[in-house]
């Protein structure tokens, strides 16, 4: 029997091109990517003229049957909403069943007494563009559902970097051209400014087509972006960064995930005399400097892809309808004085396994970030013999706090306890500690897991029987283990091949938490593409992903060497299946980031 496609239904009123609209398009896209779901769309007015009507094509392309007069979802269908499309969702009467998602595109929904900010407490599940409008919202305390972050990603390519800068970067036609088109009396000053010095520029005070914007940038060797200072994402400064431009922009809560000041960017302050002088340094840089920044920058081009976007709304997708039974079931708006539904937990993401396979190193690495603390040491709270399921969230926060130095530029606090995975009660735990705890897990080769860990326990002096021996042994010490949470107990020390068993840790742990909050890695991408692997998992934690963590030998683990060959050859032949049910869990609900 076949089950029918899911389907997704858009509205759109389209009266003139803004970002808002680019990247809603962008989300009605990624539906047509996903296997088993479908997508429709209602479009208002008729646009006012034919350009309008072919820009409005260009962005929401329709297949026969996709574009309709009215939303009739079934009991399986999702209703995806963004800015004012509440006005028609309230108008259609449609029932509360039905799950909605909701694109939260602006700081501006936190704004009291708006339009927008009135929707809140509407019941939906929430998509931020980026973790600080997510931040924004929730400490508003009227939202009515979960609120997630999914960094905007942009469809333009990182261009290619050579010794100089961006390829062909000195033959652009176009020195300077000021991007002002939502400041424009601000770009005017700095206008004034440069004229008086004589740099020759341009300066977009209006908005164009978005073809036309990118090529003008493809054109252009230094790009001033201004944005307001208050943006859901500036879109702009990335775009300009993809296409080679060095960046001059101002700080603001859109771009102050992913621009860096002298690493991908030039940061000014907000006002035309420190804007010209940062314009004039960009003009002038050194080949040496500007090639640096272009690479950096490309690098955070490539970590914000609409690829990786695609990813995370697939993975929200198939995880809708466990949000949305999770979501308050109340469709009314929330009360002015209500609160937040959970408070704030101290540590927002856990290394949870599996030993042996690098999360020392990553811990480590990530502790190199400045807007990352992680404890320091393995918390082991959850796993402690005297842990009680009664300890509030608060006496959970107070363990942690001891081992977790907060800063003054920390936006995430994380901690590594590698056995968490492989016990099957940890996980409804950390849920019940913290319903938004983001967890990471990364997999090692079983086979040489497990010969590692078996080293490390003969190293200790825990382990006296041959290798062939424990193995035999293993099922059976771990059935006489009268307490796994003891210290030393045969869980802890003997568990060498049980410990590769990840398809059912994984699914014990999807059970707990949904997919979009789980973040599975290779040891094998942490060493080979470390920066590419480092950037994936800065995204995931809502930090910026311009930080470089150089490689390096965190823990050099104790080494057998090409011994046991035998051992080796029947333990991967043991593991089989299991890899075949591996494959097959973290393929189903679009885990692509495994």
């Amino acid at each position: 029997m076949t089950t029918s496609a899911r389907t997704v239904w858009f509205h759109r009123q389209y009266e003139r091109l803004t970002g808002g609209h680019v990247k809603h398009a962008h989300y009605y896209g990624h539906v047509a990517q996903l296997p088993g779901h479908s997508r429709r769309i209602v479009f208002g007015a008729k646009p006012e003229s034919n350009r309008l009507a072919r820009e409005r094509a260009t962005l929401w392309p329709t297949a026969p049957g996709e574009r309709v007069d009215r939303w009739c979802p079934g009991s399986r269908d999702i209703l995806f909403l963004a800015g004012t499309d509440w006005r028609y969702f309230n108008r259609a009467g449609l029932s509360d069943a039905v799950p909605r998602i909701n694109l939260i595109q602006h700081v501006r929904h936190a704004h009291a007494g708006t339009e927008l900010h009135g929707y809140l407490g509407q019941r939906a599940v929430r998509i931020c563009v980026s973790e600080e409008v997510a931040q924004a919202i929730r400490v508003t305390g009227r939202v009515n559902g979960p609120v997630y972050a999914i960094p905007n990603g942009t469809e333009c390519q990182a261009s290619p970097v050579d010794c100089r800068g961006a390829i062909g970067f000195d033959e652009r036609p176009e020195g300077v051209v000021v991007v002002g088109y939502k400041r424009p009396d601000l770009a005017a000053a700095l206008s004034s400014r440069l004229d008086d010095a004589g740099l020759a520029h341009l300066t977009l005070d209006s908005f164009t087509s978005r073809d036309a914007f990118l090529g003008l940038l493809e054109r252009t060797r230094v790009a001033v972006c201004l944005p307001r200072t208050e943006e859901g994402f500036y879109l702009p400064a990335l775009e300009a960064m993809a296409k080679g431009c060095t960046v001059v922009t101002l700080d603001c809560v859109g771009n102050r995930g992913f621009c860096r000041h002298e690493h991908n960017c030039l940061v000014a302050e907000d006002d035309a005399a420190s804007l010209a002088r940062t314009t004039m340094r960009a003009a002038g840089m050194v080949p040496t400097d500007r090639r640096r920044l272009h690479a950096n920058a490309a690098d955070t081009v490539r970590a914000h892809s609409l690829q990786a976007e695609r990813q995370r709304f697939h993975a929200l997708l198939l995880d809708i309808d466990r949000m949305w039974a999770d979501a308050p079931r109340s469709a009314l708006t929330a009360p002015r004085s209500a609160k937040p539904e959970t408070s704030p937990r101290l540590v927002d993401f856990m290394i949870v396994g599996a030993q042996k396979s690098g999360t020392s190193a990553l811990a480590h690495f990530l502790a190199q970030h400045p807007a990352v603390a992680m404890a320091s040491r393995e918390g082991h709270v959850f796993d402690s013999p005297d842990y009680r399921s009664d300890w509030t969230p608060e006496e959970i926060d107070a363990r942690y706090a001891r081992r977790i130095a907060r800063q003054p530029a920390t936006v995430v606090c994380g901690e590594s306890t590698p056995i968490y995975l492989f016990l099957p009660g940890v996980a409804a735990e950390l849920r019940r500690y913290n319903p938004a705890l983001k967890v990471i897990v990364i997999l090692r080769d079983p086979v040489e897991r497990a010969l590692s860990h078996y080293a490390m326990e003969r190293g200790r002096g825990d382990e006296q029987r041959p290798l062939w021996f424990a193995l035999l042994a293993e099922r059976w010490r771990l059935r006489r283990c009268p307490d796994p949470l003891i210290p030393r107990s045969a869980v802890r020390r003997h568990s060498y091949r049980s410990r590769g068993l990840y398809s059912g840790q994984l699914r014990n742990l999807f059970e707990a938490f949904p997919r979009h909050q789980v973040l599975v890695l290779r040891s094998d991408d942490l060493q080979r593409r470390h920066d590419e692997t480092l950037r994936n998992v800065f995204a995931f934690l809502g930090v910026s992903v311009s930080v470089r963590v150089s490689p390096e030998t965190v823990f050099k683990g104790t080494d057998i060497g090409g011994k046991h060959a035998i051992v080796r050859w029947l333990l991967g032949l043991s593991y089989a299946m299991e890899n075949r049910r591996l494959r097959a869990v973290t393929r189903v609900g679009g885990d692509a980031r495994t």
